[in-house]
């Protein structure tokens, strides 16, 4: 057999599987619906929603989760966010981080003051407006990663948005295919989550229409789960998180609710 192709058994399959660490959403219902305790590293995970369902809040919810210190299972790592339709705000970031890291310092019982400006250097952030500088920046990824390997999270927000004007069908899915490809290569040699915000759109049929996700059914079979997030109480901030797809989980639907220091459980 040749020395290129690595076989393995179901044991040694398992353990590379289960040795993965994943990131936590600070919901302990929300992990348990994601599995492995939150968004595992290696993984490609696509957030589906209308406005308002909370898509972004999740990701900045993991950009802070990321440095949780190694002492209670975290990663202590740091995150990259590609803003491609100017959805962040470092202030509601900030909110989140600092709310985060103090639930783990009272935890930890520690009186360690947390430093705001070393939290602050382990997110990184870019804008990529427009399809030309989007593709741009993920070409530059590998040595973005070479430069940072303590980077263990990129979310992008969002991946439809650059590919919205100003390119056929068949050019997008040939080129987004690419990328994605790329991406995934990228993330399992590093051991990487890669965290996805796609948006809604109305599918045409004879009769009525249908709300699913934008880019495609194609599309659809490239991440390795796909979460539908929705509203029923926007109120109350209260969310839903539905897998519509998983190679690790069986399909489930979970609640969790938005506070003002981020993603938590419904009290």
């Amino acid at each position: 057999m040749s020395s290129e192709f690595k076989i393995y058994n179901a044991t040694e399959l398992w353990q590379i599987e289960t040795s993965l660490p994943s990131i936590p959403t600070f919901s302990q219902n929300l992990d348990k619906v994601l599995g492995n305790d939150g968004i595992q590293l290696g993984s490609l995970t696509e957030l589906l929603g209308l406005p308002g369902s909370g898509k972004t809040q999740l990701c900045l919810q993991l950009c802070a989760s990321v440095q949780v210190p190694k002492a209670l299972g975290g990663l202590n790592s740091e995150a990259l966010y590609i803003d491609t339709n100017s959805n962040f705000t470092l202030s509601r970031f900030k909110e989140i981080l600092f709310s985060s890291l103090a639930k783990c310092q009272r935890i930890m019982d520690s009186s360690i003051p947390i430093r705001e400006e070393d939290a602050l250097k382990k997110f990184h952030y870019v804008k990529a407006i427009g399809l030309e500088k989007f593709c741009a920046f993920l070409y530059q990824l590998p040595n973005f990663i070479r430069d940072k390997p303590n980077v263990k999270l990129i979310v992008i927000d969002s991946i439809a948005f650059p590919f919205k004007d100003g390119i056929s069908m068949k050019q997008r899915t040939g080129l987004l295919f690419r990328l994605v490809a790329d991406l995934q290569k990228l993330t399992l040699k590093n051991q990487i989550a890669v965290v996805l915000t796609n948006e809604m759109t109305t599918r045409i049929g004879l009769s009525t229409g249908a709300i699913v996700g934008s880019l495609g059914d194609t599309w659809s079979h490239r991440c390795n789960m796909r979460v539908l997030l929705s509203a029923p109480e926007p109120l109350e901030n209260i969310r839903l998180a539905a897998i519509l797809k998983s190679n690790i989980v069986a399909e489930d639907v979970g609640k969790f609710q938005i506070t003002h220091e981020g993603i938590r459980d419904v009290q």
